[in-house]
């Protein structure tokens, strides 16, 4: 398991039933966590049950019902940095042989040990009996090939000119590849051989006295590959999509490699015992080897493979975790140390029961596949089986979660939950999985400490919603209605506040309804910079079960696409809150969903630019001495540089106004809106006369500028 400059810690927290809210806490890593590849396992490790306060009141054990793993570790590594754990990505340290068999099968694939040879099928398992030493870790045995036509010769080395090939499961940075034939101590230059090698190099008395230095390999390609162009694990298990390499023709001179390969060194006239490659790094996950044309007994005694810095791309998937009754998902919540040149990507995905996946071979109709149950699966022609995700009972995995919102606010009280971000899985469900992705550089990687997921019993059994119109302009504010419907049954802990998330901020709530009728101003709504909080009378049990809650306000949608999402939760509970499920809420409308679209798709984000007042009278009489520069901005969904500039008529700029890092949003009014005072870079006043302004956002295209006059008078 590989963990990249970050512990993680998942915290888990579910509402007890009985008279005090509690929470559940699950939690890998950290300073009291479970070991952090308990998660990888059939027995996941346990929570602790904390009361409302946050104090520990019971520890209870997390099941996995499940006779086969569901989980994945790819390349991760666990690091104590000053006392605590952290997960980051693996680092290649440059002495490591990643051909080595206790490296290269760290993922395995194939059936053979992630070696293999590009020969055809029937004779790849009498060519690796010859070619396995050479990776066998031990320099005193070697893959050699001897120019004899012996008929007893497994492999005729006239013959034999295929790739000898370290499959590493998955793409390593590699800058260096090694391979000599087998060294002794009767070698009169034994000593200077050694000192030649480098690091990390071969003990004296690690080798036996015979020597075969003579047996070198004069003429060799040495080439590799990565994961993009998905080679077959095995040459039976070739589809139209992951070839296996091509054979290499034995019946012609100088035949071609395999072109998917790229070549690292070509050699004909090598004069080197030990053959030494090094080029700037390269992420692969095959490195092949072949002679060329040989026309002398050679041999290898270890072909080795070094690398240094992050594996590009290192996953870590938790098990299945089963709570064994269905659990709203609250806020999620980590950790963590990020830098601009990697990424980490956290993500969840929840179901209502143990396999996220269904297993399937082709049948005799074409779009209909024969369905298995796993031990069939397990026994099925690895060429043609596949798996799909139980889309009837799990959720696609969800949208990464912002690395910024997500992270932990040590300033707050932890065991109020008052950072985080909402968990996007749908719920209530039972099983839950959280995925961690390292996305790294050579030399930057993510890292966590600590990651915590909230849940809690559900409020309702399942709560849908949806918004109408969806189709609106980005231009105009719009009025929406939004229905929630929820199902209750007993035991469910029922809710009194409804939150909707708006993006920008709702101009009015015109109206609250449940069940058809209108609530009055005994039940407050907060309209905040991005959502609004509804009061409504306490709902649960099956007299409120399909009650139609109707919402409608007026709000502006500045991006394509907008997700009203929304949740509810009981006020004077634990605060967890269940997220709102896509449907059918209110037969009125046929949508059933909760995002919206606007026009214009792809249009210029900067829109509706108005200077105020224009012209403007800097004079210092505090009456429009100052012109406003408002707009709108839109379908931006990361953060963009936006720069405003005044140039005279003669083309000279003399002002930059602004120079923000913006996001979607109406710059129309408050602080935000930019300002020019008359002045220019300098402080002085400029002259009367006509300007001319240009806005312009940092975009991948060419469509981000707005430029006009702007007028000063005095």
């Amino acid at each position: 398991m590989s963990l990249s400059g970050c512990w993680l810690s998942v915290l888990l927290i579910a509402t007890l039933t009985g008279p005090v809210s509690a929470f559940n806490v699950y939690k890998l890593g950290g300073e009291d966590g479970n070991a952090w590849d308990t998660a990888l396992s059939f027995e996941p490790g346990n929570y602790t049950v904390l009361n409302a306060s946050g104090v520990s009141i019971a520890t209870e054990r997390i099941a996995s019902n499940i006779s086969y793993s569901t989980w994945e570790d790819t390349l991760n590594e666990i690091l104590d940095i000053d006392g605590r754990r952290w997960m980051r990505p693996f680092f290649v340290p440059p002495d490591l042989n990643l051909a080595h068999p206790a490296a290269r099968t760290r993922i395995a694939r194939g059936i053979s040990n992630n070696i293999t040879t590009s020969g055809n099928c029937s004779n790849i398992s009498t060519q690796l009996v010859q070619v396995g030493p050479m990776y066998d870790g031990d320099p005193n045995t070697a893959a050699f090939f001897n120019v004899s036509t012996s008929e007893n010769s497994g492999i005729e080395s006239r013959l034999y000119v295929q790739n000898s090939i370290v499959e590493l499961g998955v793409n390593y940075p590699i800058n260096r590849i090694r391979f000599y034939p087998r060294l002794g101590t009767a070698n009169p230059k034994i000593d200077e051989l050694l000192e030649r090698m480098g690091e990390p190099r071969l003990l004296k008395e690690s080798l036996a006295e015979e020597d075969f230095t003579e047996n070198f390999l004069p003429w060799f390609e040495v080439s590799g590959a990565n994961s993009r162009h998905g080679f077959a694990s095995h040459c039976y298990l070739s589809t139209s999509e992951n070839r296996w390499f091509n054979t290499i023709s034995r019946n012609r001179v100088d035949a071609p490699n395999d072109p998917r390969l790229i070549t690292l060194s070509k050699e004909t006239e090598n004069l080197d015992a030990i053959v030494d490659i090094r080029f700037p790094s390269q992420q692969f996950q095959w490195v092949a080897v072949r002679p060329l044309n040989p026309i002398e007994s050679w041999e290898i005694a270890e072909f080795e493979i070094f690398g240094e810095g992050y594996v590009e791309r290192a996953v870590y998937t938790t098990a299945v975790l089963d709570f064994g009754t269905p659990m709203a998902w609250g806020k999620i919540r980590w950790d963590g140390l990020f830098n601009e040149d990697s990424n980490v990507i956290i993500r969840t995905r929840s179901g209502n029961d143990l396999d996220p996946s269904l297993y399937w071979v082709p049948s005799n109709i074409e779009g209909e596949p024969t369905s298995l149950d796993r031990v069939e699966f397990e026994r099925a022609d690895q060429s043609i089986r596949f798996t799909t995700l139980d889309t009837g009972n799990w959720s696609f995995w969800s949208a990464p979660y912002p690395l910024v919102v997500g992270q932990s606010d040590p300033e707050l009280e932890a065991a109020d939950w008052l950072d985080g971000t909402p968990i996007l899985s749908p719920g209530p469900s039972r099983y839950l999985q959280v995925q961690v992705i390292f996305l790294s550089s050579l030399s930057k990687a993510g890292q966590l400490r600590e990651l915590e997921v909230q849940f809690a019993p559900p409020s309702a059994l399942g709560i849908v919603g949806e918004i109408w119109p969806q189709d609106v302009s980005r231009t105009e504010i719009t009025a929406f209605t939004y229905s929630v419907r929820p199902t209750f049954e007993g035991g469910d802990t029922g809710f009194d506040r409804l939150e909707i998330f708006t993006l920008t901020r709702v101009d009015q709530v015109r109206a609250v309804r449940v069940d058809g009728v209108e609530l009055d101003d005994g039940f407050p709504i907060e309209i905040l910079d991005d959502r609004i909080l509804v009061s409504l009378p306490k709902l649960e049990g099956a007299d409120d079960t399909f009650k139609l809650i109707e919402v409608e306000f007026d709000v502006h949608v500045v991006r394509y696409g907008t997700q009203f999402q929304g949740w509810v939760f009981d006020s004077e509970s634990n605060g967890v809150k269940q997220l709102i499920d896509p449907g059918d809420a209110n037969v009125d409308f046929p949508g059933n969903s909760l995002g919206v679209r606007t026009d214009e798709l792809g249009a210029n984000p900067l829109a509706q630019v108005r200077i105020a007042p224009n012209p403007f009278t800097p004079n210092g009489d505090g009456v429009n001495d100052a012109a406003e520069f408002r707009f709108q901005l839109y379908d931006v969904s990361v953060q963009r540089e936006l720069t405003i500039d005044i140039y005279d008529l003669a083309g000279r700029r003399i002002r930059r106004l602004e120079r923000l890092n913006v996001i979607r949003g109406l710059f129309d009014q408050g602080p935000d809106v930019p300002e020019w005072d008359g002045r220019d870079d300098e402080g002085e006043q400029v002259a009367p006369g006509n300007y001319i302004y240009r806005i312009s956002l940092d975009t991948d295209e060419e469509i981000g500028n707005r430029t006009g006059t702007i007028s000063l008078v005095y």
